[in-house]
């Protein structure tokens, strides 16, 4: 029991130290070897206290429900409620953590999608002029992606982005339904208010989906937690799973994706070895085929799972070991079929071998990122990233139940996923593949590590209070970087709404443009140079398109004598940017003619889209207003 309580004392300890300096930024070397340099570095950047409110009550909720989850009993209905319940605290985690970054958490999360910089697969993929032709010509197309991210990756994000925004091409009214908020979230940006709204309808959609993805996959760490562990470890080995602070910070990435498909590829190879089934092998290697069609880095997934079934097969460990020389060359067999099936589908339907994707995507990865990072650094800082990305907690248990391996005999399962797990860090770490950002990078085999730490980690600490402090702490240190380092940077220029002076019109109006922009008034001075026009303005509802208000004196004849076409508040606020029901006051100031001949002058406003010059229909029909009229001396 005394030794139980000191490894509590270390475990908490740890990670209070670890937080203590992420939060005080004592020890800059921690974010990385050198900062502003070519050298990757996560940037220190301690949030206003105002942005700390959210993400503490998130995670203090989650931290509640992991609590309750564990000291409930564990039958049937309560595993399943419980596991919903902190799918949904999961999302809802994820989603205040972002708040941290940006006081509109929509607005930030559509940012980090849309960003080239992070994401960086949805605008190469929109930008494809023919999907077909495209992936017949990839590895060309690859080095002119405007992302980084997407040069040096296979087709399947892309394809996946594309065929998102094709299926609800098909549906309009859904597609204008999903495109609200990331247009309003990028309101003033031409690049998506230029295209079709389906595009912006795929761009929230794959907003949404990573974050999805990291929730669910409390349900995959679950299953292979009740195969590969004691009763006693499953719940805790669950709850480190999902609160690994990779898992919850990376969103929405496609990172995220990785994690679930990973422990689904494991948790199929492990029941076919429990019982030599080559359709789970199939199985397995099918996922892994797509895990590698999204990514290149899930490759090396094929070592762990390769060393782990290894050692399987010379210890022996699963339940009918006498029969694996019968079915081993059959079961590889179908795990090396599934595999390949995605890219033997490319190659054949495409003509695009899988080594030309390989070659590029390498060669693309060696230009931007290894030839300019020095390795020795990246020997050392590599693995602090797993530790900080990981937890103190974590990355303890794990090497306790690393350690184990040399004295215990016969070796359990979850002793040759430690093995594995160690060997595939280890070969990344010394092979410099990934020099930097491994927190972000390394995701895919981070749940391997919370599950083997979950087995040490449930004997020397029993009970579910002891295990629910190793959650907080967990939970405490992905606060701690959400609030002091800065994971995501979406760089994307966003629309600053501008301050409106306070006035009333001097002449009411209720005229309605299309179905969502309201005049409800207008003050019109005029003098002999120009005329001072201040339109009143109410938003509807969302706008899909970025109209600009014309102001048009005409003469007698109909003739255009003077103008002010722009977006609204001199070009700052389009409609695209305004919330329902906001009121919008419009100055504008039309020079006259030197010349202006004698006559009457009519003043005329509307809205039209620069586009294609189609203007917006009055509730009368018509497609101008008039405000003012005027007889010229």
């Amino acid at each position: 029991m005394r030794h139980n309580r000191l490894w509590f004392f270390l475990l908490s300890s740890g990670t209070a130290v670890l937080i203590l300096l992420i939060f005080t930024d004592w020890l800059p070397i921690l974010r990385g070897p050198a900062p502003e340099t070519a050298e990757w570095y996560w940037p220190y950047r301690l949030r206003p206290y105002a942005l700390w409110l959210k993400p503490a009550l998130a995670t203090l909720l989650f931290w509640g429900m992991a609590a309750w989850w564990l000291r409930i009993e564990a039958n049937g209905r309560t595993v399943k409620v419980g596991l919903w319940l902190l799918a949904g605290a999961s999302l809802l985690l994820q989603l205040a953590l972002m708040n941290a970054d940006s006081l509109s958490i929509r607005d930030e999360l559509i940012n980090r999608v849309y960003s080239n910089l992070e994401s960086g697969f949805f605008q190469p993929a929109a930008e494809l002029p023919d999907l077909g032709s495209s992936l017949a010509h990839y590895p060309a197309l690859m080095p002119t992606f405007s992302s980084e991210h997407a040069r040096t990756h296979p087709p399947g994000l892309l394809i996946a982005n594309r065929l998102t925004i094709d299926l609800l091409a098909r549906f309009p009214a859904l597609s204008e339904r999903l495109a609200y908020p990331a247009v309003a979230a990028r309101c003033i940006d031409l690049w998506l208010l230029d295209r079709p709204t389906a595009v912006s309808a795929a761009l929230l959609v794959w907003a949404i989906i990573p974050l999805l993805a990291a929730a669910l996959t409390i349900f995959p760490a679950y299953w292979l937690a009740k195969e590969l562990l004691p009763d006693t470890a499953v719940k805790l080995a669950t709850l480190l799973v999902i609160t690994l602070p990779a898992l919850l910070l990376f969103a929405p990435k496609a990172v995220q994706l990785y994690a679930p498909l990973s422990l689904f590829i494991f948790l199929a190879l492990y029941r076919g070895l429990q019982n030599w089934s080559w359709r789970w092998f199939f199985l397995s290697g099918l996922l892994f085929s797509l895990a590698t069609f999204l990514s290149l880095g899930n490759l090396s997934l094929a070592l762990l799972s390769g060393v782990y079934v290894s050692g399987v097969y010379v210890s022996g460990v699963t339940h009918h070991a006498s029969r694996i020389t019968h079915h081993a060359i059959p079961c590889s067999l179908a795990f090396a079929l599934g595999a390949a099936a995605l890219w033997l589908i490319y190659w054949l339907g495409w003509g695009v071998p899988p080594w030309a994707i390989f070659q590029t995507g390498l060669g693309q990865h060696y230009e931007l990122v290894t030839h300019i990072r020095r390795y020795s650094w990246w020997v050392v800082w590599d693995l602090v990233d797993v530790l900080v990305f990981t937890g103190w907690v974590i990355v303890v248990g794990f090497t306790a139940v690393l350690l184990q391996t040399f004295r215990r005999r016969p070796l359990m399962p979850v002793h040759w996923l430690a093995v594995s797990t160690a060997v595939l860090l280890l070969v990344l770490d010394i092979s410099g593949a990934a020099r930097g950002e491994v927190g972000r990078l390394w995701l895919f085999f981070f749940p391997f590590l919370a599950l083997v730490a979950a087995h040490w980690l449930a004997e020397t600490q029993p009970g579910w209070r002891r295990q629910a402090a190793l959650v907080g702490m967990q939970l405490a240190l992905t606060l701690a970087l959400a609030l002091a380092w800065q994971p995501v940077r979406a760089v994307a220029v966003v629309a600053q709404r501008p301050s409106f002076p306070i006035a009333t019109p001097e002449t009411n109006a209720d005229i309605l443009f299309g179905d969502a922009l309201r005049l409800t008034g207008y003050t019109v001075r005029q003098d002999t140079t120009a005329l001072d026009v201040t339109l009143f303005w109410r938003g509807e509802r969302g706008v899909l398109r970025p109209y600009t208000v014309f102001n048009h004196l005409l003469n007698e004849q109909g003739e255009l004598v003077a103008q002010q076409d722009n977006w609204p508040v001199n070009g700052q606020w389009p409609p695209t940017c305004w919330r329902v029901g906001e009121a919008v006051v419009d100055r504008y100031t039309i020079p006259l003619p030197d010349d202006l001949p004698p006559g009457v002058y009519t003043l005329l406003t509307g809205w039209y889209d620069a586009a294609d010059g189609r203007r917006l229909p009055t509730s009368a029909g018509q497609d101008t207003t008039t405000l003012h009229q005027f007889t010229h001396p």
